[in-house]
């Protein structure tokens, strides 16, 4: 992990560190996990099944394109 200083509003600082304060964390590690979500960085268990699920839906619309072309009579709700 390295150290890297930003500038923020006195609004940003106040979000960051109500958000903190509900988490019961800190505000270094509030910020991490928003860039991290922001750059789809986390991989966590949940985002594993996420992108199963978007990764089967993907071969599911074209396994249905594709068996619509070859039967113009198929209908698939």
């Amino acid at each position: 992990m390295r150290r890297t200083n930003i500038y923020l509003t006195d609004a940003e600082k106040a979000a960051l560190d109500a958000r903190a304060a509900i988490e019961g964390s800190t505000r270094s590690e509030v910020v991490r996990a928003i860039v991290d979500q922001e750059l789809n960085l986390r991989h966590d268990e949940q985002s594993d099944v996420d992108l199963a699920l978007v990764e089967v839906a993907a071969e599911l619309a074209e396994r249905s394109r594709v068996l619509s072309r070859d039967d113009v009579d198929l209908h698939i709700a």
